[in-house]
């Protein structure tokens, strides 16, 4: 299905659309929407689903300008408005769990429960990372004639494959999505939360037990063996967690 949300053609996909409780669930970096499909069949019935295509991301346009966590968490709250979803629960993965964190700290109130799922929230390895980022300012010239697949080669040598197959906007988003670091800010998170991580996420190393002792309304549940995408490899028993979770919130 499509929308246009602040003149950027947008894509998502409903699940159980008669029923009455919304849920967005956000996608990680590098994905989309369809990644979400399998998982979201397996869940309960009695909430309607929307898997939203960031933007840049699957269906999704780009925004006008290059953006930050802040201008996503808008889009998403832009979207929420558009499609008028009240009392919602929002669904973060990774790249989307650090959206939604921010969209729990800013707009709170339009929250009925937020679950956060191996969320990219703090940003610990992230010097590293922007250091590597960095050095392909410098080799990028050097290496600008050559055919593009032996470029993008070079590269992988100096940046994480997340950037080098990023296309230009998205390696800004990328640059100033690492700096964005909520771990001062998780007080702040006041929509009861739960957390849910895989317990091999080499990814975005665990910190599971550091967010629930940070955000006073967190729960902590653990997907064995899982690494950073439960969704797709342990489809059924990360299933099995959110509809937990989902019963305790079930609409009559």
């Amino acid at each position: 299905m499509q929308t246009v949300i602040n003149g950027v053609l947008t894509n998502y996909e409903l699940v159980n659309p008669k029923a009455r409780t919304p849920v967005i669930i956000l996608h990680g970096w590098g994905s989309n929407s369809s990644y979400w499909t399998p998982l979201a069949k397996l869940l309960s019935d009695k909430y309607r689903y929307y898997l939203l295509d960031l933007p840049g991301f699957g269906g999704t346009r780009e925004l006008a300008v290059s953006s930050d966590i802040p201008e996503y968490t808008q889009f998403v709250k832009n979207f929420a408005q558009k499609l008028k979803l009240e009392n919602l629960i929002l669904v973060g993965h990774s790249f989307g769990g650090q959206i939604t964190g921010d969209y729990s700290i800013k707009f709170g109130n339009d929250l009925k429960k937020i679950i956060l799922i191996d969320p990219a929230i703090i940003r610990v390895r992230s010097l590293k990372t922007m250091l590597k980022i960095g050095a392909t300012k410098i080799i990028k010239p050097l290496i600008s004639l050559f055919p593009t697949p032996i470029k993008n080669s070079i590269l992988s040598l100096y940046a994480p494959p997340e950037y080098v197959q990023a296309n230009k906007y998205l390696r800004s988003v990328l640059r100033k999505i690492l700096k964005y670091d909520l771990s001062h800010k998780l007080h702040l998170i006041k929509t009861p939360t739960e957390v849910i991580w895989g317990s091999d996420d080499h990814v975005i190393p665990y910190m599971g037990k550091f967010l629930v002792e940070n955000i006073p309304t967190a729960n902590l549940h653990v997907v064995y063996p899982a690494g950073h995408l439960p969704h797709l490899t342990h489809t059924n028993k990360l299933a099995a967690i959110l509809n937990q979770i989902l019963s305790e919130n079930e609409p009559a």
